[in-house]
Formats: C-alpha cells, sequence, structure tokens
C-alpha cells in the first residue's frame, strides 16, 4: 500500500451514479435516517458535504464515531465507482482528530491511493471551512464483479426487487 497523500489520477470521463441504492444509509434518497450524500468529482476526488443529523448524536452535542464512519465509508466506496471498478469494504480505519459538532458542515474528500489486482486503497479526510481536519480515513476495498451484485439481487425478497425496479436504468446505473 502506498502512502494515504498519493492519489492516482481519475480515469477519463469519469462519472458517478447519484447513490449506490435507493435505500443506501450513506446516499440513498429513500432512506429517511439515511445520511442523505450527494457525492461529486472534482479532480482527482470525490467530495461531499453533510451536517450530520440529531439522532447521530454520539456525546452531549457531537457526532457519534459511528456516523463519521459510515460518511467516510460511503464517500469512499464512490471511489472504486468512479474508477470504474464496482466493489465492497474489505477494511476500513479512523483516526478522529477532533470531535464533530452537531449543526456544522463537514466536507469530505476521497481518493484511490493505489489498487493491485482486486484491491483498491482508498483515503479520506473530513474537514472544516478553515481546513481544519476532524477525521482521517482509510480503507481497502476489494473487486467484485457484476454478477456478485445480481446474486444479491436475486436473493433480494420481491417487494425490494419491485421497489428497486424503478431505478434499474441508464440514468442510475450506466
Amino acid at each position: 500500500m502506498t502512502s494515504p497523500r498519493t492519489v492516482v489520477p481519475m480515469p477519463e470521463g469519469a462519472g458517478l451514479p447519484p447513490f449506490h441504492l435507493p435505500w443506501c444509509f450513506g446516499c440513498g434518497p429513500e432512506n429517511e435516517h439515511g445520511l442523505k450524500l450527494q457525492p461529486r468529482i472534482e479532480g482527482d476526488r470525490v467530495v461531499a458535504d453533510i451536517q450530520f443529523a440529531p439522532w447521530l448524536q454520539g456525546g452531549p452535542g457531537v457526532v457519534h464515531g459511528g456516523g463519521t464512519a459510515a460518511f467516510l465509508d460511503d464517500l469512499m466506496g464512490f471511489v472504486p465507482v468512479a474508477h470504474n471498478t464496482p466493489a465492497v469494504t474489505a477494511h476500513l480505519e479512523l483516526d478522529f482528530r477532533r470531535p464533530i459538532r452537531l449543526g456544522m458542515t463537514i466536507r469530505g474528500e476521497a481518493w484511490l491511493t493505489s489498487r493491485d489486482g482486486r484491491k483498491l486503497w482508498a483515503a479520506g479526510v473530513g474537514s472544516d471551512d478553515a481546513g481544519q481536519v476532524y477525521v482521517e480515513a482509510r480503507a481497502l476495498y476489494l473487486a467484485i464483479g457484476v454478477e456478485h451484485f445480481m446474486q444479491t439481487l436475486a436473493e433480494m425478497p420481491e417487494e425490494q426487487r419491485e421497489r428497486i425496479a424503478r431505478y434499474r436504468s441508464d440514468e442510475y446505473y450506466p
């Protein structure tokens, strides 16, 4: 694995779907208790801004570490997608630098640091408007063939398959 400061350039024409699945906790528009992440590509990074909801409180007035971890895992999960590689999280680690207060805006940035076969390493950071770092993250993602996700869809209850069917179009899943 290379340094988390290394940034692998985005491929030509990189793009992102608006979300992983409609009810994804991180980015799903139909998950009323989710993070509602809206990732976008800026240069060679995937970025998103967030204000954590009050129900993600941990200590008094601060965001729970699990909420922060979900934010960075979901954001970094878009990095393999931007690099045209469906993948799943194999390992995630975070360094909490300072507490994130409820109500503040955190800008997340994530990027690919290296790739070796099926293994993709990503890094991420969450900072405030002044550039003060609140959390740093590193993750290992494993490339998974599309058939893995198709098998998961096939094993879903019929109600869930019907629910997702309206999102299975070129607009969301190019």
